[in-house]
């Protein structure tokens, strides 16, 4: 059973994203139709979509079990295989790994995540040839030979999660989320304007894929905070593995540099709001309300809401230690200095290691993207019920590089229908913290700190 086809959309933006991440129909499998096929990824008939996820789950379950030696032999070890998956009561016996899992290579040395690598890729990753030495070159070249992307987390406890996407995986994952990003909450101009307040030379998760999925603008539409490389080396010293004052100079200077660009951008948005353009502001909760701040102590005020701007933002709420901001409040900074309104401001939940997002709803409960199967689960990890708090787990079909089955160590709720709107499909509550003992996550904590300078 399929999809209903497409959405007739038009404009530039939308024939760059057809042409640059989109794969032929003839080519499509179950997942693809999904995510292709869909006109609307919050607006579906459930019941056909779930019967088209759980045949895209056990196409991808088979494919992993079937081309990733790690998993295979893990599978074997957990005494089960594909045929052992047949209604969506099953789906909860598919072996989970957890997120961890992306930062197990023994060292960082080339050959030896390379050789990691090869045993934990559901593809062919072909001969080692790198020549070089660095673990910022090898990314590169591993970036390359996979005709996908590679991104690393922020490693706050030492050791990066690296992420190897191939073509196929990067392509729908692009197209899925600048689809949900540019095209779900309004319809971008043509001549729209693209600002993330932070850096995207970089192959930290958060930039490098803002870096790599907004090249549907125009080089001209695409505003960045700074054109700084962020090497893995840096953002160890902004993880606070700082080795020697010649270190804490680097990490001074970066700092610097963000926190001066960070009033361009506002001289860019002023500019951009007289020039009445549609600005589509994409960033961290932290960045923005750093941003709002030195408005308000400015006397800024814009209009952008009258030319259908939109704000979204990505990464949790904690911009101090022990304090929370909540999304009315956070909306209703946004409407008095932007002057965009609350239904053109969104959050969304996502991570490194997910081909999907949720987005919020008027109600602010996170609306997850109907391919991905959900789960909570307890401390012995077995399967919770609804509305009971637990560890973030997932089914994601849409990965092809690696399995796409994990379990995190986000503390989470989830919805079987949403409390507060009539789309279809399972949604998360926004209040989304840690597990205990779980390390503290994620780009958006590393760009928190360096921005406010909590870094000692």
């Amino acid at each position: 059973m399929t999809m209903r086809a497409i959405a007739e959309t038009t404009g530039q933006l939308w024939n760059n994203l057809i042409n640059r991440f989109s794969i032929p129909e003839d080519q499509w499998t179950t997942i693809d139709s999904m995510i292709y096929g869909m006109e609307n990824y919050f607006e579906y008939d459930e019941a056909v979509a779930r019967e088209t996820r759980m045949k895209a789950i056990r196409e991808a379950f088979d494919h992993h079990y079937s081309n990733n030696l790690f998993y295979h032999r893990y599978c074997k070890d957990n005494n089960i295989q594909p045929d052992d998956i047949e209604t969506e009561s099953d789906l909860s016996s598919i072996p989970l790994v957890p997120d961890t899992f992306f930062k197990d290579y023994p060292e960082e040395d080339p050959k030896s995540v390379y050789e990691w690598l090869y045993r934990v890729s559901s593809v062919n990753i072909g001969e080692y040839d790198f020549k070089g030495s660095g673990m910022q070159d090898f990314l590169r070249w591993a970036e390359h030979r996979l005709r996908g992307i590679v991104t690393h987390s922020s490693g706050t406890t030492g050791n990066f999660s690296i992420m190897f996407r191939d073509e196929l995986t990067t392509r729908r994952l692009f197209y899925a989320f600048d689809k949900t990003l540019l095209f779900s909450i309004v319809h971008p101009d043509d001549e729209a304007q693209f600002v993330y307040p932070g850096p995207v030379k970089t192959y930290l998760t958060m930039g490098h894929w803002i870096s790599e999925g907004t090249k549907v603008f125009d080089k001209s539409q695409r505003h960045f905070l700074t054109e700084r490389e962020l090497t893995m080396d840096i953002v160890r010293l902004m993880s606070g593995q700082i080795r020697g004052f010649k270190d804490k100079l680097k990490l001074k200077l970066l700092q610097k540099v963000m926190k001066k660009g960070q009033y361009k951008l506002i001289k860019l948005l002023e500019n951009l709001n007289k020039a009445e353009q549609q600005v589509i502001i994409l960033t961290f909760p932290f960045q923005l309300y750093d941003l709002m701040e030195i408005m308000q102590r400015e006397g800024v005020s814009l209009s952008l809401g009258d030319q259908n701007s939109i704000v979204i933002t990505g990464g949790g709420w904690k911009i101090h230690q022990g304090k929370k901001v909540s999304p009315q409040i956070f909306a209703g900074m946004i409407e008095e200095t932007l002057g965009i309104p609350p239904e053109h401001y969104k959050d969304i939940y996502g991570m490194s290691e997910m081909n999907a997002l949720g987005i919020d709803c008027e109600g602010r409960y996170k609306h997850l993207h109907p391919w991905l199967y959900p789960m909570v689960l307890d401390e012995n990890n077995e399967l919770k019920g609804y509305e009971e708090e637990g560890r973030f787990a997932f089914l994601d079909p849409v990965s092809h590089s690696y399995p796409g089955f994990l379990a995190t160590g986000d503390n989470v709720k989830l919805y079987e229908s949403c409390p507060a709107c009539n789309r279809p499909g399972i949604v998360m509550d926004s209040d989304i913290s840690r597990m205990a003992g779980a390390e503290a996550k994620g780009c958006g904590n590393l760009m928190r700190d360096l921005i406010a300078g909590e870094l000692q």
